[in-house]
Order: C-alpha cells, then sequence, then structure tokens
C-alpha cells in the first residue's frame, strides 16, 4: 500500500529530527516494503518532461517552506546550503539551492521530476509516496527561492521594467504595447516550468543580445530572477492575488431564542495547501447576510468563514471555486452557550489494542457530540480551576497518557483517573474530536482492562492486532472481520447490541517483556534491532510516545477503515469520498482554530508548531486517501 510507505517514511524523517536512528537504517526502514522490496532495487526513471504535470496555479514559496523545512531539512539544511545533519551520510553532496550555479541549468521540472520519482542511487527517497503534485510543486518554489532575495529580485525588476516590458507586458504576459511579433508568455507555467535560466538566456542572446548589453552578469541573472516570479510567488512577495471571486452567505443563530447574528464580524481566511495565506473580514448585515468580493479565484485555494460568538469560533464548510463557478453560497450557525452538559453524547468510539513486549498499547479515538442546541462550554469540578467539558476515565494504572491534540496541563486537565477537556462541544454529531492513548504495563502474559464512559455511546469498533498465541475476550463484542494493513492483521470487534459500560477486555498470550516482537523479524529470519518499529500499524517505542506524529496518522488510518464501516452500517447511503472530505474539512478547521490560538498568544511557538505538525500531517493521510479513491486505489 503506497500509504504504509509514506507513513514509514513520516516515523524515519520523525527519527531523524530526535537522533532516534542512523540515517542509513531510517532509510531502510522508509523504502522497505512488507515484501521486503528496497526501491534502491529500482533505478530512479531518468528525466521525462511527460511525467511532469504543469501547477495548476503559480506555486507559493510560503506554502512551500513548512513541507521543505519537514522533509528536505535533513539533507538539503535548513537554509539550502546542502549541510543538513545528514549530509555527510550520503554517497554524494545534497545539492546546495542556496548556491545560485547549482539550479542555473536545471529547471524547475527538473527539480520536480527528482523529487516526485527520487533519486535512490543518492538516497533521495520518491516524495511522490508521500507528497501530492501540487505540494511537490510548493517545495520546489521554495527550494529555488533559497538561491535569490527579495533586494535582487527587484533589482531584476527595475532594469526588466526598463528595458524588457515594453515588449513582453509588465507582468510578462507578451501583450507589451511595443511588441509587433509573438511574444514569449512568461506567465505559461507549462513553457515556464520547462526551461532553466540559462536556457532562458540563451534564448535572450539569441533573440536580441543587444537589449541589456551593458549590464553586468549578476544584473542579467538578476532579471531573469524577476521573470522567474511570473510563474511561481516567492516567500518576500505577497501570496494572494485578487480576483473576481464572490462568496456570500448568511450567519444564522440556532439556538432558539439567542442572541441576534446582526454587527458580529465575519472573518474570511483563506488557505493554500493548509497555510494561511489572507484574511478579510466584514460586518454581519441585520438579517445575517455578508457579502466578500474581488476573491481569488484560483482552485487551489480554500476558503472558511469563520464567525466568533461569545468566544467561540463557528465556521462555514471549506469553499473552493472551480473554473466553472465563480460565485459561492454558504452559511455559518452560531449558537447561545450553556454550562448543562445533559446533551453530551459519543457519537463514534473507536479503539485500537496493540501488544507490546511488556505492555499493551491503547489508543482511545472519540467523536463527542451535543444533542442540545446551545454550545456546551464546561462546568467547573473539584480540583480545577478551569470550567471542563467532555470526560474521560483513564484505568488506573495507565502509563504516558497522551493525546493528539493536546497535552495534560494544557487542553486536557486530569483529576484522579479522569482526564477532561476543556475545549467547547458545539451542538451536533461529531463537532468534538479527542484521540488519546496511553500504556499498559504487565506482568507475565495476561491482563485484563476496563473502560467506563460517562456518556452513551451510539456506535464503537475496536481493533485488536493478531499475534501467534494472542487470545482475546471482549464480553458483549464480537468478531466480525479482519483487517489488513502492511502485513499485520487486526481483529474488527463489534458490539452485539447496546455499548455496555464498563468494555471489558480479557487479553492472553501477551508478549513478555524482553521477548522478542514476530513483527521485527524480516524475511530473512533476523531480529530488527529493539528500536525499530514493529510494524506501521503500531507507533515505535523508542521511547513513549517519541512519534507522536506517527501514532496520530496511524489512529487516523485506522480510524478511516473502520470509520468507513460504521457509516456504511449507520446511513447506508454516505460515500467513502463525503466521509474522507468532511475528515479533511474538520481537520482544516482544526488547524485554523489552531493558528487562532496562536495569533493571540494562547499557545506558545513550540507547541502551536508542534500540534500543526500533528494536524497537517493527518490532513496528508487524509487527502492522500481521497486522492488514491479518485484514482481508484482505495477500496472501501
Amino acid at each position: 500500500m503506497r500509504i504504509i510507505r509514506w507513513l514509514r517514511r513520516i516515523y524515519a524523517h520523525s527519527l531523524l529530527r530526535s537522533g532516534g536512528l542512523s540515517f542509513l537504517a531510517m532509510l531502510v526502514l522508509a523504502v522497505t516494503t512488507a515484501t521486503s522490496v528496497v526501491y534502491a532495487q529500482q533505478p530512479s526513471p531518468e528525466f521525462d518532461l511527460s511525467q511532469v504535470p504543469a501547477p495548476i496555479s503559480p506555486p507559493l514559496a510560503v506554502v512551500g517552506e513548512p513541507i521543505y523545512q519537514e522533509n528536505c531539512t535533513p539533507c538539503h539544511g535548513a537554509l539550502g546550503l546542502g549541510d543538513g545533519p545528514t549530509a555527510a551520510q550520503l554517497p554524494s553532496p545534497a545539492t546546495a539551492f542556496a548556491d545560485p550555479d547549482a539550479v542555473w541549468e536545471r529547471s524547475p521540472a527538473q527539480l520536480f521530476h527528482t523529487t516526485k520519482f527520487g533519486r535512490i542511487e543518492n538516497l533521495m527517497p520518491p516524495w511522490q509516496n508521500r507528497l501530492d503534485d501540487t505540494q511537490i510543486w510548493q517545495a520546489v518554489a521554495y527550494a529555488w527561492s533559497l538561491h535569490t532575495n527579495a533586494a535582487n529580485t527587484q533589482a531584476g525588476a527595475d532594469l526588466y521594467a526598463q528595458s524588457c516590458a515594453g515588449c513582453h507586458g509588465p507582468q510578462g504576459t507578451g501583450d507589451g504595447a511595443e511588441t509587433t511579433v509573438t511574444t514569449v508568455d512568461f506567465t505559461n507555467l507549462s513553457y515556464a516550468m520547462a526551461n532553466s535560466q540559462a536556457d532562458w538566456l540563451d534564448g535572450w542572446q539569441a533573440a536580441h543580445s543587444d537589449v541589456g548589453a551593458d549590464w553586468t552578469p549578476e544584473q542579467q541573472r538578476n532579471v531573469l530572477e524577476a521573470v522567474r516570479t511570473f510563474s511561481y510567488t516567492p516567500p518576500w512577495a505577497e501570496a494572494y492575488r485578487a480576483g473576481t471571486g464572490v462568496i456570500t452567505g448568511t450567519v444564522t443563530q440556532g439556538t432558539a431564542a439567542g442572541t441576534p447574528v446582526a454587527n458580529l464580524v465575519a472573518t474570511l481566511e483563506t488557505y493554500a495547501s493548509f497555510t494561511l495565506v489572507a484574511n478579510f473580514t466584514t460586518t454581519v448585515e441585520s438579517g445575517g447576510e455578508f457579502a466578500f468580493g474581488e476573491l481569488s479565484t484560483d482552485p487551489e485555494l480554500d476558503y472558511f468563514v469563520v464567525v466568533a460568538a461569545e468566544g467561540i469560533r463557528y465556521n462555514s464548510p471549506a469553499l473552493g471555486f472551480t473554473p466553472e463557478q465563480s460565485a459561492l453560497q454558504t452559511e455559518v450557525v452560531i449558537y447561545a452557550t450553556t454550562d448543562d452538559g445533559a446533551g453530551v453524547q459519543i457519537d463514534q468510539l473507536h479503539w485500537i489494542v496493540d501488544s507490546r513486549p511488556g505492555v499493551v498499547a491503547i489508543f482511545e479515538i472519540y467523536s463527542f457530540g451535543n444533542g442540545g442546541d446551545r454550545t456546551f462550554i464546561g462546568q467547573t469540578v473539584d480540583g480545577l480551576d478551569v470550567p471542563v467539558t467532555a470526560a474521560l476515565h483513564v484505568p488506573e494504572n495507565a502509563q504516558e497518557v497522551a493525546f493528539e491534540n493536546g497535552v495534560l496541563g494544557g487542553r486536557f486537565q486530569q483529576v484522579d483517573n479522569v482526564v477532561y477537556d476543556t475545549a467547547p462541544v458545539l451542538p451536533g454529531q461529531g463537532t468534538q474530536q479527542v484521540i488519546m492513548q496511553y500504556l499498559l504495563p504487565h506482568d507475565g502474559t495476561t491482563l485484563d482492562f476496563a473502560q467506563e464512559f460517562r456518556y452513551p455511546v451510539a456506535a464503537m469498533n475496536l481493533l485488536i492486532t493478531e499475534l501467534p498465541q494472542l487470545q482475546a475476550a471482549v464480553p458483549g463484542f464480537s468478531i466480525t472481520r479482519r483487517e489488513t494493513l502492511e502485513g499485520q492483521s487486526y481483529q474488527l470487534w463489534q458490539p452485539d447490541g447496546t455499548v455496555p459500560s464498563p468494555v471489558a477486555v480479557q487479553m492472553t498470550g501477551l508478549l513478555q517483556a524482553g521477548e522478542v516482537d514476530p513483527r521485527t523479524v524480516t524475511a530473512e529470519g533476523e531480529s530488527v534491532a529493539a528500536e525499530v518499529p514493529p510494524g506501521l500499524a503500531v507507533v515505535p517505542l523508542l521511547q513513549p510516545w517519541m512519534a507522536w506524529v506517527v501514532g496520530s496518522l496511524v489512529v487516523v488510518a485506522l480510524a478511516t477503515i473502520i470509520g468507513w464501516s460504521f457509516y456504511q452500517q449507520r446511513t447506508g447511503s454516505r460515500d467513502r469520498g463525503q466521509e474522507l472530505r468532511d475528515q479533511s474539512a474538520d481537520l482544516i478547521e482544526r488547524i485554523a482554530h489552531l493558528d487562532d490560538r496562536h495569533a493571540i498568544r494562547d499557545l506558545d511557538d513550540a507547541t502551536w508548531q508542534q500540534e500543526r505538525a500533528q494536524l497537517k500531517a493527518q490532513l496528508l493521510y487524509v487527502n492522500t486517501q481521497l486522492q488514491a479513491l479518485a484514482d481508484g486505489q482505495a477500496k472501501p
């Protein structure tokens, strides 16, 4: 499965940054499949322009920066100097993007091709297994920008305006007032991506060497860098460009006798590949109407209308223009607040139970809903000085309790064996997600544990790892089928009727402390070092939850599988694509909310970056599944 190889790569790079394994060991982990086929055995393809799709819109370097920093820095260096922490271990030097000569004769298409398909002989993995084409183009745009700067590009733009714009046009479109012949359109992305700076200089000299004859080589290069900005947006330039799009809609009060919506502020947030690139605000009119105009219709942009009421954020679904549609309508529903949590319930609950040597790892995925017509903002409990909302029980002997979207002492607060969320629970189904994980240590080969719930549970799925000696019993549940991910099999348990509380699990044949995990044994019968994860369906135990991002992705991957099963049973009509799109929209909303909290300094930089990286990683997975579904690769 492509997504499994992609997850391996995420794991490898997370360890690379933490220093857990050598680069070569991580590369083997990243590129080895379940059948022990290694990419190094398959030579990377030679450059083929026909295999490079032109970007849909000019790539944005500001969007590519986090992609580059997360994935490329280990080899190429944060500043593109080719001095990343693992560069010295490569068989040949990593490209130093900060060196103008390194890209002088290389077109953006060549950089894209290398990034997508890899150069395994140089230990460059094929990033198509993790990034989609748009993300690769954004990363290439940022890497390209590292060899120049705003001052040089502006100097080139000034020279261009004086000597070139008359024919080539102020925006490089070839429609200058002085042109008498057909002139190259530098904004044509198919043309621009296929040509290097050296190609353009050759064409310049062949067509009219008299232009800029007295310029220095540096000035000529600066002009070409200015020309290049007609087909990509460097990080120092404005990432958002206005257009002809219009978004209108209404704000509706969803609570009977709730406060009026007039004069609330509506904010239109604009995202490019999950990076906020623009904000627009307007005042809601007396009837709840709002309108935003002169918007970019770039299909790569996503819009959200956000309205804050009583300190709570409410937003529209994700909005996006298409070539056929430049006017969109939407709605934002707001609610009054309450400290009465009677309407809270667990709409979906997914458990993943995995045996490791000496411990059982538990992942619990909660999807809370609110059956009332008011947002539950919490109530006080003994031992805490902040209002709390959803409550989750944790077994008394649980260790290393952690959360995918918050930390204990921050969003999550613990009193005895109960953890409380502090985030509000909005009305509706599945409006609040919590992913909790912990370890249950055990002596010997048996473990019994139980989990109780404070709220009704509408539906539950339980995945238990299958191992040679492992046996499980779950009263009130039955095995409905088995799921396999990269050779690792799971039993899918579902309730026979109403979900009991507590849910009790009895396990025998567990792996004892110090015992060899059979999943660490290679196809050749060799045992992999203990720090290498036993499989992609589990989180590595290098240090407790070191690679937390991987745990999040694995949980999402498995939840997607069983979530589809649940929705088939529950609705019988909702397709998997819609469910994935809903997950994507929810993740984007959570990222936006996280950015809001960071903007008002409710989160420090380190926490914001960590949580944002986790959410974006999940979003990448969901969008990869959507793409696979569109390509006919994903199976229900």
